[in-house]
């Protein structure tokens, strides 16, 4: 029994230890927290970055250029010659000669193929011994009927006589025209065994070589006839009535910086069977000597009545409840806030309205941290 009260004493001990440490411990706690409050009443707020230390952004620049507010819609395609044509010869043949390669600009006139000629050699010979012959004949002929139209004035020959000589005289006429023309025949013959040029252009494909025998008509070769070019892209079926009514520009993979106006020229009538779109073909309002057929382009369509300006999503900040974006206002990192009005959002742009120039640059990420006092730096991914 005395065992049992003792051990009772000593958790009684404990207990008003504990009791005794731990209101201690609270009223240290209380003072401190007063003490933290009191020192915070006495820090006053200061601006954005006091040390004048810069805030890195992102920035976007602004062009003002055909298709500045962003293409409603674009296609991809390649460049084609407008003007192509599959060269043949107009007689048949063996090949003997091929004069121009793959790429070669030609002039007008110039030889590109030849053929052997000698068969056509022995014809155009043929063709004028015929000539000779028929104008022997007419000469005998002629002469022949004046004979006979003396004699028939003093009755020395009979009447069908002189008819006989007549008929005689105009089919040797005849024969003699036939010949010539047998002749003219055979000559342009031998003259089309060499496959000219018929105007400027540069040889795009080579479909013969030498030694190949050829038939009328085969095609052997095919040439551009002129250096313009037009940009060949396939459309849907939704845009075929739009694009009629669309602004049309051209851009080119290999030449990010060169930038061309263009206008529909032909839509195909019928749409491809297993692609289900329909061709369209780009005439390119000018010319630059750094395009080459097969390149590829871009066509952006986008409505006539351009009102505004395509910027990246997250340039896009509020103030007030109202949509701006930050315009670095100077050299020194200044900003400026420029209210806009959003016409529309994409993927990742947005057509806006502003009162933008040429060459403005805006900040394009980070603009969650920036007011009217900050000072920026835009980050160079070069640097």
């Amino acid at each position: 029994m005395k065992f049992s009260k003792r051990k009772i004493l000593l958790a009684a001990g404990f207990l008003v230890v504990a009791s005794i440490g731990a209101g201690f411990a609270y009223r240290n706690l209380r003072s401190d927290l007063t003490t933290s409050k009191l020192e915070a009443s006495d820090v006053k707020p200061t601006a954005m970055n006091p040390n004048g230390t810069e805030l890195v952004v992102r920035a976007f620049t602004i062009e003002n250029r055909w298709g500045a507010t962003g293409a409603r819609h674009s296609f991809t395609g390649t460049l084609q010659p407008r003007y192509q044509a599959a060269v043949a010869f107009r007689v048949a043949g063996k090949i003997s000669e091929r004069l121009v390669d793959v790429g070669q600009r030609i002039t007008s006139g110039q030889v590109l193929f030849r053929l052997d000629a000698e068969d056509i050699e022995l014809q155009l010979r043929v063709a004028e011994a015929e000539q000779i012959s028929s104008q022997s004949l007419l000469k005998q002929t002629t002469s022949e009927e004046a004979r006979l139209r003396q004699l028939r004035v003093s009755n020395s020959v009979s009447q069908s006589d002189y008819d006989l000589g007549q008929s005689n005289r105009d089919v040797a006429k005849a024969r003699l025209d036939s010949a010539d023309r047998r002749l003219k025949l055979a000559t342009n013959q031998r003259a089309y065994c060499e496959l000219r040029a018929d105007s400027d252009g540069v040889v795009t494909a080579i479909n013969a070589e030498a030694g190949q025998v050829v038939n009328i008509g085969q095609p052997v070769l095919s040439l551009t006839q002129s250096d313009e070019l037009e940009a060949v892209v396939s459309l849907p079926e939704n845009m075929v009535s739009e694009a009629k009514n669309l602004k049309a520009t051209a851009t080119f993979w290999s030449k990010p910086s060169l930038e061309l106006q263009a206008e529909l020229r032909e839509l195909a009538p019928m749409a491809d069977p297993v692609s289900r779109t329909y061709d369209a073909k780009f005439k390119l309002n000018a010319a630059s000597p750094d395009l080459a057929i097969g390149m590829t382009v871009t066509i952006s369509l986008s409505s006539i009545e351009e009102d505004g300006v395509c910027i990246p999503i997250t340039s896009i900040a509020t103030q007030s409840d109202a949509p701006i974006v930050w315009r670095i206002a100077s050299s020194k990192g200044l900003v400026e806030a420029v209210p806009v009005e959003i016409k529309e959002y994409r993927n990742e742009t947005a057509v806006v309205r502003g009162t933008f120039q040429a060459g403005d640059r805006i900040v394009s990420a980070g603009v969650q941290r920036i007011d009217e006092k900050s000072k920026v730096r835009v980050w160079e991914a070069s640097k």
